[in-house]
């Protein structure tokens, strides 16, 4: 098994490349962690692991820099519906501001454009721009500084839909 913690350091500048989750990372993915604050914007990636196992429209990368793990991404690419989603997505919380998040959603546009050509449409959930109080589990409450809205707003997504149950919106682009 390979331990990401052993790797140098990886930059600004190192290569990203996305990988199949295997027997060889699969636990090194579970292990990746959010950053203080960050927990409420997302499932757990060993929940999103064992999701994409029975799921035929998961498609699941674990994100290098270089050679150090330093993310997951999960789409819904499901052809016959045209249905494409970012299902999950993070960074490390090490290895966040280094521009790997906008390349990796730069990545996930440019394979939905080259190997789905009728995707119109990629589509994700945020936690709104205001954060979200959770009083039955303070862990998943978000404060607006921690909310990955702006983050994906910048990159070109915008609100589409209402909260959903946990209080998450809509967000899409065109493709």
């Amino acid at each position: 098994m390979n331990d990401f913690r052993d790797k140098t350091a990886p930059t600004r500048d190192s290569i990203l490349t996305f990988r199949e989750v295997t027997t060889d990372n699969y636990l090194d993915v579970a292990r990746l962690s959010f950053k203080d604050g960050q927990s409420g914007n997302l499932s757990s990636n060993v929940w999103s692991l064992l999701v994409s196992r029975f799921e035929q429209e998961a498609w699941v990368r674990a994100i290098y820099a270089d050679e150090t793990l330093v993310g997951m991404l999960m789409m819904e690419i499901w052809d016959p519906t045209e249905s494409y989603h970012i299902w999950r997505f993070m960074i490390d919380g090490r290895y966040q501001h280094l521009g790997y998040g906008r390349r990796s959603v730069e990545f996930a546009i440019a394979h939905l454009r080259q190997n789905h050509p009728k995707a119109k449409q990629l589509q994700l959930r945020s936690t709104p721009r205001e954060g979200k109080k959770n009083d039955s589990d303070p862990d998943m409450t978000v404060k607006p500084e921690d909310s990955p809205y702006r983050f994906y707003e910048k990159l070109g997504f915008r609100e589409i839909g209402p909260p959903d149950h946990d209080g998450d919106v809509l967000m899409g682009m065109d493709l």
